[in-house]
């Protein structure tokens, strides 16, 4: 049984390991996918089918000018109160400020390059 765990915990090692295999955390990844990738896009690049019809486009998190502009308060706060004048809506009615931190985080690990 032990030798059965070692097996399972290297294989969750070597699959968290590998390039592309997760970006940032487990329940931020959850939220981006279900709440943010329909207008950011499955890479965070905002190459999407909504990105044609909005004004101005979503977000390319993925962009020299995002990681440089983008603070993680910034973050957090456009996610909590939204974007005036853009289709970001307000989400603090939705996710909790831990689920928000946590979407912000995925986003700046796995998108963005940044560490917390």
């Amino acid at each position: 049984m032990a030798g059965s765990s070692a097996v399972a915990a290297l294989v969750l090692i070597i699959f968290l390991s590998a390039p592309g295999a997760s970006h940032g955390s487990a329940p931020g990844k959850k939220i981006y996918r279900e709440t943010c990738q329909v207008c950011h896009g499955e890479k965070g690049d905002g190459q999407t089918f909504a990105a044609n019809v909005l004004f101005p486009p979503p977000r390319d998190f993925t962009s020299p000018a995002s990681k440089k502009e983008l603070s993680r308060e910034r973050m957090i706060r456009s996610v909590t109160q939204g974007r005036p004048k853009t289709a970001m809506a307000p989400w603090k009615t939705r996710l909790t400020p831990e689920e928000i931190r946590a979407v912000v985080a995925h986003i700046r690990k796995g998108f963005m390059g940044l560490e917390e």
